[in-house]
């Protein structure tokens, strides 16, 4: 079924036994400037999972852009631990490849004790610090330091190199009118804000030699006032390739519209592809493309449609990094799918974490994640059949325990398969699903529709029992709570058609009340939200907030903060802000002031004597991230 995906495929001078790669994905796993043991291990899991290529990140080529936190390949003194990561990546059977990379506006002057530098001193705003225009003697210098590092690159022993022209960094910075406002052979027309990515190629070309493959990464389109669209990434992809290019990696988006740079799960599948075919139909050389391709059936149709020529796999392989030796093995179904939430990846690194992923507590920590098997089987009983549930229960499963699991919904999945009714959240609620496939998959004797109770639970005797009984939403204490035109969030979430008021009062400016804002706003109601801190949307991954945040522009949706709900009426709410009451009109209301944890069955549990766990929601009400993690943790010591 997967023959192009599986077939070998060549850049340049290479043959990769098959077509994916391991894009060049940010993971905090760096360390003044060296690679730390943790990147070596977290890229040779990936290779042992079948991937062909693995291109390891950005690796600063110039000390203007360096970083504790970046990789470093400006000097020679990196060369030994580039080239431990080189080795293995290729001892355990990959291809190791490394993104050369300059910044520009786009880092921060900091650790260099200078000045960020750029085509023209424009600010960007995630960076918040000016740059200056470089001269064109320092311009030089930078062009040429990118074919100093591809030779470090080279002797370090990796197969290629990748350019990092994409994303809004220097090469891009040069590309963009909206950055480069210079007047001289750099700046004005599209030949001229090209000619910097073209002399880097050049130079690297140069200085490795006619057989080394060199990789561009590009934006396809900026998503910026005055930034480039497709016409003008395929002009300037016709000026790279020329200079003695052997792939194009393409992507789009910039840290002025972050999220298109790593697409989270508001944006649609395969969403690089068109662009990514428009720009092979113009050039001659292989195409990488990746974004939002989590299965193996999307990244085959691309192939054979003849859109791209090779699959990036960063997120998915993060999820499952078994993602091809599955295919290889005709389990395709048995891979953890990629949701795009953000949380677990690049929400970690950008939180100093380093990336991993919510349903695959192991990446990034490879050593210490270990399943083994339990030195003593054991009788485990779980209850609750949501995501930390029937984690918990898979784990215990595949370590040797008797597992039993009990739900008393007629369905797995918990409060997942309601997130999933969300808008664009369909795939969370297909990887509940999967989550409890794969518990019974493992051999977990699944009880649905069987609530825990004092009688059941002393007839199935366990030696240990874990409770992953969830959380239940707060019911705050208030007049007027009880009305018929007062509706808890979750229901208006699942229900969307629930609501038939027009004006509506969300109170609780946190994520599942944003979610039931977005909801409400899309239908044509007139919506507020009421918060009482001083800020919205704290839960919300950085990724995710400008996409809620433009709803609610778009939507005009009436912001109140530090604002507190006191009385609910007929018709209207009392809401109070800086000691001051007031009435506000309003026909319904959506509590989401967040959840408290359900461990009614503990009593039991203490009074029939068993050994217990409490973990998930159960424990504390927490992200998705925090339940699965913990109760990987706790599976994993029983």
């Amino acid at each position: 079924m997967y023959d192009n995906l599986l077939s070998p495929g060549k850049i340049g001078t290479l043959t990769l036994k098959n077509r994916s790669v391991f894009p060049p994905m940010g993971s905090g796993y760096v360390e003044n400037e060296y690679p730390m043991q943790q990147l070596i291990d977290y890229h040779v899991r990936r290779v042992q999972g079948g991937c062909a290529m693995n291109i390891v990140e950005i690796a600063a080529v110039h000390p203007t852009t360096k970083s504790p936190t970046v990789l470093g390949i400006y000097d020679d003194k990196f060369i030994p631990g580039l080239a431990e990561l080189a080795k293995a990546i290729k001892d355990a059977g990959g291809v190791a490849c490394i993104q050369l990379w300059h910044g520009g506006r786009q880092t921060s002057g900091k650790p260099f004790g200078g000045q960020p530098v750029a085509p023209s001193a424009v600010t960007n705003a995630f960076i918040g610090e000016e740059p200056r225009a470089l001269t064109i003697e320092e311009i030089q210098e930078i062009i040429s330091s990118y074919g100093d590092a591809a030779v470090r690159a080279k002797k370090a022993g990796f197969d290629a190199v990748e350019i990092h022209g994409a994303h809004g960094y220097l090469i891009d910075q040069f590309l963009n009118p909206y950055t480069n406002k210079r007047t001289d052979q750099y700046g004005g027309s599209i030949q001229n804000r090209a000619r910097f990515g073209c002399e880097v190629i050049r130079d690297v070309r140069l200085k490795v030699g006619s057989d080394y493959p060199i990789i561009l990464r590009m934006s396809a389109v900026e998503h910026v006032k005055d930034g480039i669209e497709l016409a003008d990434a395929i002009e300037a992809a016709k000026l790279y390739v020329k200079e003695g290019l052997d792939a194009l990696d393409v992507s789009q988006g910039c840290y002025d519209s972050l999220p298109y740079t790593v697409p989270p799960y508001f944006y649609p599948q395969k969403v690089n592809v068109y662009n990514a075919y428009q720009i092979k139909k113009n050039t001659n050389v292989p195409m990488i493309v990746a974004g939002r391709i989590n299965h193996p059936d999307m990244a085959e149709e691309v192939l054979r449609d003849g859109m791209a020529d090779f699959i990036g796999l960063g997120r998915p392989m993060l999820a499952e990094p078994d993602f091809i030796k599955k295919t290889m093995e005709g389990n395709a179904d048995d891979i953890v799918r990629c949701i795009a939430c953000n949380q677990g990846c690049v929400g970690r690194m950008f939180k100093g974490l380093g990336n991993s992923c919510i349903f695959n507590p192991a990446t990034g920590h490879e050593r210490e994640v270990v399943i083994k098997p339990a030195e003593q089987k054991k009788k485990v009983l779980v209850i609750g059949g949501g995501p930390a549930g029937l984690e918990a229960a898979r784990i215990a499963q595949i370590r040797g325990h008797e597992v039993i699991l009990l739900e008393k919904d007629v369905a797995l999945g918990g409060q997942f398969i309601e997130a999933g009714r969300a808008p664009h959240k369909e795939l969370f609620a297909k990887t509940a699903i999967h989550m409890g496939y794969r518990a019974y998959k493992a051999g977990v004797d699944i009880r649905v529709y069987t609530a825990a109770n004092e009688q059941r639970i002393s007839e199935i005797n366990p030696d240990v029992v874990i409770v992953a009984t969830g959380a239940d939403p707060i019911k705050p204490n208030i007049p007027g709570i009880e009305r018929p035109n007062v509706y808890e969030a979750r229901k208006v979430i699942v229900s969307d058609q629930l609501i038939s008021e027009n004006h509506v009062a969300v109170i609780g400016g946190g994520l599942i009340g944003l979610e039931a804002m977005e909801i409400l706003s899309f239908q044509g109601k007139n919506v507020e939200v009421i918060e009482m801190t001083n800020e919205i949307g704290k839960d919300l991954e950085m990724y995710i907030k400008p996409y809620v945040f433009g709803i609610i522009e778009e939507k005009s949706v009436n912001i109140h903060l530090n604002t507190k709900l006191i009385e609910i009426r007929d018709g209207s709410i009392i809401i109070e802000k800086e000691g001051q009451q007031q009435e506000m009109p309003c026909g319904a209301v959506v509590i989401a002031v967040g959840a408290k944890s359900n461990t009614s069955i503990v009593d039991t549990l203490k009074k029939l004597g068993y050994e217990y766990y409490v973990i998930g929601d159960a424990k504390e009400p927490s992200k998705v991230l925090e339940a699965i993690w913990g109760a990987n943790e706790i599976a994993r010591s029983i």
